[in-house]
């Protein structure tokens, strides 16, 4: 059984002051069949919806007449029936540090006002996320026909899809077929697993949904039983028959949490890529070598494996930025990195060394390879032009290869390794750069004992 309030286009609210970019905006989503509700104040939009107009998403921006985007959110949550409600902060600051202040506050996600071909497709992807058919969804696992439609009844009112099986092992495979908020469990179930048995099979998994909220009730209101079901993952515990003002109560708190757990996990992934990201090229920088490259280190002595590392320097970079500007110089390092991931392997590690150069590992390539590759490296930056102007790379390559009988390392060998062959890939380089340029130096080692 399933209930759901599907069958109404999708709505919108859009608040924002700029009436031109709030009718490009209107327009665009109008083309694609949804209903939006514009307001250029942040209180008329207010008003509006606790006036009854429904919204699955809101649009608002950054700066308003009468008040700032976050205080139109903290009233948006405060409103009866809003607090999931998905509030998406549009700004022309792309700054990343606000970006991630705007998430930390509250709001779902930050959209950039930006040329509307981009702005579509993000439109879309929101609210194909965020739309009717992506309200909470529950999974009802409750052996008795009546009780299942009693308890969806009294969700109703949360516009909440429920989907209701009867014991444990379709819950399993609904749970694997699609994404649920919430898992509400009948103690007692029919067949080989019990509700508790469903219960410790989810915490015991290895994935998200080990940490899925889970709300036990049951028939047997006994204190032996509740303590059972909190101690072995439960979130909360209810016993019929159910008040539905408490139900609903205790779902939207579920809910709540579990949506603002997936929010945390997106904000601390952007923080974690923000973090060994370079800002300019895209390319990893060097707190991701650090990192990596250590255990680049580990597993080419582990297997006996040889590991190249290469250092690669554009020339005459400083004369581009002296003779066309700095800006001009960004987008020359910008097609040098993108020229450069379309050389590597997925599993070598190419970073933003600092500057115009760069750093690269790579993992099982040993001294008859090291020099094609690093050749392949120079001509694809030297075949044409990079941001419209004639730019070549030197290159310095070291190649390791461990040798036959490798003793157990003390700690801070990998580290030590590693700085010892980027020392050497720099001084390979140092030489391809005396030695006229636009060419690459390789030199091999095998003993890299401090």
């Amino acid at each position: 059984m399933t209930t759901d309030t599907v069958g109404t286009p999708p709505s919108v609210v859009l608040i924002d002051a700029n009436r031109a970019a709030r009718m490009v905006v209107e327009q665009l989503l109008a083309d694609e069949g949804v209903t939006v509700h514009a307001y250029a104040r942040g209180g008329e939009a207010i008003r509006a919806m606790d006036g009854g107009v429904t919204a699955d998403l809101v649009l608002v921006s950054r700066h308003l007449p009468d008040m700032e985007a976050v205080e139109v959110l903290r009233r948006l949550r405060a409103l009866p029936g809003r607090a999931l409600l998905p509030v998406i902060l549009i700004t022309g600051d792309g700054d990343d540090l606000r970006r991630m202040h705007a998430l930390e506050g509250g709001f779902t996600d930050v959209l950039l006002r930006d040329r509307p071909d981009r702005l579509l497709p993000y439109l879309r992807s929101l609210l194909q996320r965020h739309g009717v058919q992506q309200r909470a969804r529950i999974l009802l696992v409750e052996d008795s026909p009546t009780m299942a439609s009693t308890t969806a009844e009294a969700l109703a009112p949360l516009a909440v899809e429920v989907v209701a099986v009867g014991d444990a092992a379709a819950a399993l495979q609904r749970l694997d077929a699609q994404p649920f908020d919430l898992v509400i469990i009948d103690v007692v179930l029919p067949g080989p697993l019990s509700g508790l048995g469903l219960l410790s099979a989810l915490r015991s998994r290895r994935d998200d949904l080990a940490e899925l909220p889970v709300l036990a009730y049951s028939g047997y209101d006994e204190q032996a039983r509740r303590l059972e079901m909190l101690r072995r993952g439960a979130n909360d515990y209810l016993s019929k028959p159910v008040d539905a003002d408490e139900l609903r109560a205790r779902v939207g708190n579920l809910v709540r949490y579990w949506r603002l757990l997936q929010q945390v996990r997106r904000q601390y992934a952007e923080l974690a890529r923000v973090a060994v990201t370079d800002a300019l090229t895209g390319l990893y920088n060097r707190h991701m070598l650090d990192d990596l490259g250590s255990r680049y280190v580990h597993r080419a002595w582990r297997t006996g494996e040889p590991l190249t590392v290469m250092m690669l320097d554009l020339d005459h970079f400083k004369a581009i930025n002296d003779q066309y500007g700095h800006d001009r110089g960004d987008d020359v390092l910008r097609a040098a990195a993108q020229r450069l991931k379309e050389q590597v392997r997925p599993d070598d590690l190419l970073v933003r060394f600092g500057g115009e150069e760069f750093a690269l590992l790579l993992p099982r390539l040993g001294a008859a390879d090291a020099p094609a590759q690093a050749e392949r490296l120079r001509a694809a930056l030297a075949v044409r032009p990079l941001a419209g102007l004639p730019v070549t790379v030197s290159v310095g390559a070291c190649v390791w290869e461990p040798p036959p009988e490798r003793a157990r390392q003390a700690e801070g060998f990998a580290s030590e390794a590693l700085r010892q062959l980027l020392k050497r890939a720099d001084e390979a380089l140092y030489r391809a750069k005396h030695r006229g340029r636009d060419r690459a130096e390789i030199e091999s080692v095998a003993d890299l004992r401090p």
